[in-house]
């Protein structure tokens, strides 16, 4: 009797696709898999790593579960027909959220469905070898962890779903389970909105220090030591460090000359649903 998981993954070509794909198949006894690819690169690059491609059709139909490596922007039109080739009790994983709270997923009263998303290596995180140090991303070795939640369906399927995320990420240290909109709330919001916009930035700030004839690495060394002191002081990891006062009255002129004084308001629902659309459909914003 097979007890493998049988395994779909769609876009296995792009850059989330090729990660899964080649950590899926290290894991030949839980796992079986076949590949879907539509773009000639990404067709290419899959048949280069050794792997065969069938039609969408023959893997969905085929799966246990379906994994959607593919852009936010279309998972609306995909997943329609992904979700009708289904079987039923079968089990659909996305890697972002967004497309499931603004609700343009197609969904399926007899199946599960997942979210997963990956939280990329951790500078706080030990990593064992130097090629994990030089794993930025995540998924080939460095160590991570993931988040999950259930959009709806089956417990029991949910975690073989969670079984297969870990493989999907390997090496992960920790699958945080939580609610769908929480997730959002970490990706868009706490990540993009604010995390990528002051690290954006930040490298912008080197430029104007390279301006004033400060050099360069000079200037990433000095920016990306004290991120990483000052990250483990505010959240705590840093324990009885406090920063210098002159530090604290610097903070709130840059509250003041950098972040505008409501920034908090991009934590509201309302917003993150605007943020959300206006993401899936740039031409035309919400916000």
């Amino acid at each position: 009797m097979n007890s493998r998981i049988k395994v779909a993954v769609i876009g296995a070509g792009g850059k989330m696709g090729t990660r899964v794909s080649n950590n899926l198949a290290k894991h030949r006894d839980m796992a079986e898999m076949k590949l879907c690819e539509n773009s000639p690169r990404g067709i290419e690059g899959i048949q280069a790593r050794g792997f065969d491609i069938v039609t969408t059709e023959e893997a969905v139909k085929w799966a246990d579960i379906t994994v959607l490596a593919v852009p936010d922007t279309l998972i609306h039109l995909i997943s329609k027909d992904v979700v009708g080739l289904m079987k039923p009790g079968t089990t659909l994983i996305i890697l972002d959220p967004a497309a499931a709270v603004a609700r343009h997923l197609a969904l399926r009263d007899d199946c599960t469905f997942v979210v997963t998303h990956p939280c990329h290596p951790s500078y706080f995180l030990d990593q064992d070898t130097p090629e994990a140090r030089q794993d930025y991303f995540g998924g080939i070795a460095a160590k991570q962890d993931i988040v999950m939640a259930k959009i709806q369906g089956s417990d029991e399927r949910f975690a073989e779903a969670r079984k297969i995320a870990e493989i999907m990420f390997e090496p992960v240290v920790h699958s945080y389970v939580m609610d769908m909109r929480q997730i959002a709330f970490l990706e868009p919001t706490l990540v993009e909105l604010l995390g990528a916009t002051c690290l954006y930035a930040m490298a912008e700030t080197v430029d104007e220090a390279e301006r004033k004839g400060i050099d360069r690495n000079a200037a990433i060394s000095f920016l990306t030591g004290h991120i990483m002191v000052l990250t483990a002081n505010f959240l705590g990891i840093l324990k009885n460090a406090k920063v210098s006062d002159a530090c604290n009255v610097a903070i709130g002129l840059g509250n003041r000359l950098v972040l505008r004084e409501d920034w908090k308001k991009i934590w509201d629902d309302e917003v993150l649903d605007k943020v959300i659309a206006t993401m899936l459909n740039p031409s035309k914003p919400q916000i």
